[in-house]
């Protein structure tokens, strides 16, 4: 490994990508001070030309995001690129228009995705990429990622989408391992021992390689090329870029981040449905993956009958409606196991 300082290291092959999208609503000097945020202390790991500011179709975050920029680069002497998306394509859109950037940079051998609200901190970018040229060095290969773990998924996004969450992480691990064994492999977590059950794939903390990145992001556009009417690119940046990756044999690592107990800004669809938005994710991997209606279902009965989730008033009729969705969108004109029963002694 270079005998370069950890931070000269970055400096030297490091480029980010950061989406920006705002509501009309919000102020736009509160749109400047959450990019500022972002943007603190980015110079020291982070050449400014390899730092690139997506915004995603919305008019009212363009002149906010060049101010910040222009504060940039007086203290810098050197602005970071901002890059204005004609049409809102959603997050994932603006994740790999700034991939596909930094991409065509040849001195860019690594790729950090960020959010623009000042909720992913620069100084878990450290950690985050010695860890990841660690697994290139020990396992000799570039195809790996390293995720910033959340330490609480119920503290910044509230008990119900937590536990969402939870299990999306824990049905999306189960039928990728299904379906890797059948090929003799399995999703390679070692990486991740100490972040709990299951990495926190939805997670927007993303570190890359150039072979990782272009998989996520090729992932990505495959989605939407295929299915335009379901917008995958709206709601599939974490969920499907992270199972592509795995699909592929990539090597996930995971560090723990700080994140803030409440988020600055959501862009999450689906807060007041939940097996919406949530299901159609589950839907899209079945899908990808064939996977039979037996299986698919048990998954998914497993995990919500792990869920806390069916212990609060109406949560156990949203957990069942996130299975009828899944079985719905998937699985129509089979005959479905019965739905799991609550208040038995277990």
């Amino acid at each position: 490994m270079s005998s370069l300082t950890l931070a000269a290291r970055m400096r030297e092959s490091l480029g980010t990508t950061i989406a920006v999208w705002f509501p009309e609503s919000m102020d736009p000097d509160e749109m400047a001070a959450q990019i500022a945020r972002t943007l603190d202390d980015s110079e020291l790991f982070c050449r400014p030309c390899n730092i690139v500011l997506v915004v995603d179709g919305c008019p009212a975050a363009v002149q906010p995001t060049r101010r910040a920029a222009e504060e940039f680069r007086a203290r810098c002497s050197e602005a970071p690129v901002v890059i204005e998306k004609g049409n809102n394509e959603g997050q994932g859109g603006a994740v790999c228009c700034g991939i596909e950037y930094l991409l065509a940079r040849a001195d860019v051998q690594y790729i950090g995705c960020r959010d623009g609200d000042g909720d992913h901190d620069i100084y878990d970018l450290p950690p985050m990429f010695r860890l990841l040229q660690s697994i290139e060095a020990h396992e000799n290969t570039d195809n790996a990622f390293v995720v910033g773990c959340r330490g609480s998924l119920h503290r910044p996004m509230g008990f119900a989408r937590g536990e969402f969450e939870r299990i999306l992480n824990r049905v999306k691990m189960t039928a990728l391992n299904a379906c890797l064994a059948a090929e003799g492999r399995a999703v390679d977590e070692r990486y991740c021992a100490l972040q709990g059950d299951e990495p926190d794939f939805q997670s927007g903390y993303k570190l890359y390689t150039r072979r990782t990145a272009n998989i996520a992001a090729s992932g990505l556009r495959r989605a939407h090329a295929a299915q335009p009417e379901r917008k995958p690119l709206r709601w599939g940046v974490q969920f499907i870029s992270s199972a592509e990756l795995l699909l592929s044999g990539a090597i996930t690592g995971a560090i723990h981040r700080l994140t803030y107990d409440d988020q600055p800004q959501s862009t999450f669809e689906g807060k007041h449905n939940y097996a919406e938005a949530y299901g159609r994710q589950i839907a899209w991997l079945y899908d990808r993956l064939g996977t039979p209606p037996a299986a698919g279902i048990a998954w998914i009965d497993a995990a919500i009958m792990r869920s806390q989730y069916g212990t609060v008033e109406g949560g156990w009729q949203e957990l069942l409606a996130l299975r009828r969705y899944v079985i719905e969108a998937c699985f129509t004109g089979q005959s479905p196991l019965a739905p799991p029963r609550r208040g038995e002694m277990l």
